[in-house]
């Protein structure tokens, strides 16, 4: 092989148009003259990025902020995962849209129809590349925390200026794996492994509140009925559990998920299934778990956990097996690793998207982009990283904000969908909606920090 030839960049395939796409889509057309069980099934069979989204939003943040609402308003917050993400729809919807209905990312989209500012600046650099780094710090704080907590239960002294280290071994094998996004097969064998995770926390956390208890009308009436806390800190916890499952990230690396695997418009249905199936229903029930678990543990308590230590150990006065507070940090654990795999997707992708530097799966800059985010792994020696998370995820909200009406606009522009805009009203109302919410969650976090919000 001569030398110009090992040098010679990767050509990347659209994956569009390798074979497995195509059977792909063949098979959804067959699909769609089938029975409805047989259909919901076969979706079920082909979903993926929906649960690689779901993996990537049940991370730190939505963690502590699910254990902090939970332990400080009991019930009332359980409407925030649900109704929050149950906007998202709309958004992930429009990403399905934009991915079946042009070859054209996103990001270059907005760059070509609307600018750089909002593309490769707004969307690409800061609310993705940056704020992908920035999380990672709290998943290692987290991550740490619970693998010292497990290695105690098992009488080993490991403490989490080590124990981090484990995480490191977990992520980057996968992350590197999807993220080169040449192959597949190991996308798909990724986005499985977000399956198994997801499937642990729902296991794991179900568990542990059937052995807290359950207050079935309180849950209900939680889930259905928004309560608004009162306080600057209260307010600020709602931020940040609304940026962390209606958030850029969240859309763009769907958006992408969807670009990996090949999707093309007989996909549609696929995406939109996949973004309630495999997205909305486990992130409610998870995040759901755990509020009321610590509902149920801190109530009639004073004090509240705020450090990732006390976050782990909150709840073991209240579990008295020990195999359950093992599967307690074991879930801890498959929640951050799996954000941690999307934090390095996003970063990689947004890298890429927003800069003239080219996609070379084989170029030695790939692994180093793609990794980017472990740096992070400095959060496994700081002691209180939750509201470090939860306010950066609160200044976030505007460039959420900027990108979200970027995309609201694309979605109608017929430069770079032709006849695919948006046809209906009421889609157009829930992105709407969800912009909105954006919008007034970065307001309200400015009114908090200059005093307003009432206490």
């Amino acid at each position: 092989m001569s030398h110009e030839s090992q040098n010679k960049p990767v050509e990347v395939v659209n994956p569009r148009y390798t074979e497995q796409a195509i059977r792909e889509k063949a098979y959804l057309k067959e699909l769609k003259k089938q029975p409805s069980t047989k259909r919901f099934m076969g979706y079920v069979k082909l979903s993926g990025p929906g649960f690689m989204n779901a993996a990537f939003t049940l991370g730190a943040g939505s963690f502590a902020s699910s254990v902090t609402l939970g332990a400080a308003y009991g019930y009332d917050m359980l409407w925030i995962p649900l109704y929050s993400f149950a906007f998202g729809i709309f958004m992930l919807a429009l990403a399905t849209r934009f991915v079946t209905g042009s070859e054209m990312n996103v990001i270059e989209a907005q760059d070509k129809f609307h600018g750089k500012f909002f593309g490769s600046f707004a969307t690409g650099l800061v609310a993705c590349f940056i704020a992908s780094i920035v999380y990672t710090f709290g998943q290692y704080a987290l991550g740490s925390d619970a693998l010292t907590s497990l290695f105690q239960v098992a009488g080993l002294p490991i403490p989490k200026s080590i124990s981090w280290i484990v995480l490191v071994a977990i992520s980057v094998p996968l992350s590197l794996m999807y993220g080169s996004g040449e192959n597949p097969k190991a996308v798909k064998f990724v986005e499985n492994a977000m399956k198994v995770m997801i499937g642990i926390m729902l296991l794991v956390f179900g568990a542990v509140i059937c052995v807290t208890g359950i207050n079935l009308p309180a849950m209900v009436k939680g889930l259905l009925i928004p309560k608004l806390p009162s306080g600057m800190d209260g307010i600020i916890m709602l931020i940040g559990s609304m940026t962390a499952t209606i958030g850029v990230m969240d859309w763009v690396l769907f958006n992408n998920g969807m670009i990996s695997r090949g999707y093309s418009e007989e996909h549609e249905t696929l995406g939109r299934f996949d973004a309630f199936f495999g997205g909305l229903l486990p992130v409610t029930l998870i995040l759901s778990f755990v509020s009321i678990a610590f509902a149920e543990a801190f109530s009639g308590k004073p004090g509240i956990p705020t450090s990732s230590g006390e976050l782990c150990d909150a709840l073991v006065g209240v579990i008295p097996s020990v195999w359950i507070q093992v599967g307690f940090y074991i879930g801890i654990i498959a929640l951050v690793v799996s954000s941690m795999i999307g934090l390095s997707v996003t970063c990689a992708t947004s890298f890429y998207q927003s800069t003239n530097v080219k996609r070379d799966p084989k170029a030695w800059y790939h692994p180093v982009v793609v990794l980017a985010p472990q740096i992070g792994f400095l959060g496994a020696f700081f002691g209180k990283p939750v509201m470090i998370v939860v306010t950066v995820a609160a200044m976030q909200s505007l460039f959420n904000w900027i990108s979200g009406n970027s995309w609201y606009l694309l979605g109608n522009d017929t430069r770079y969908l032709g006849k695919r805009v948006i046809q209906s009203r009421f889609f157009n109302a829930g992105i709407l909606i969800c912009i909105s919410i954006l919008n007034i969650v970065f307001i309200t976090f400015i009114m908090s920090k200059l005093g307003v919000w009432p206490e």
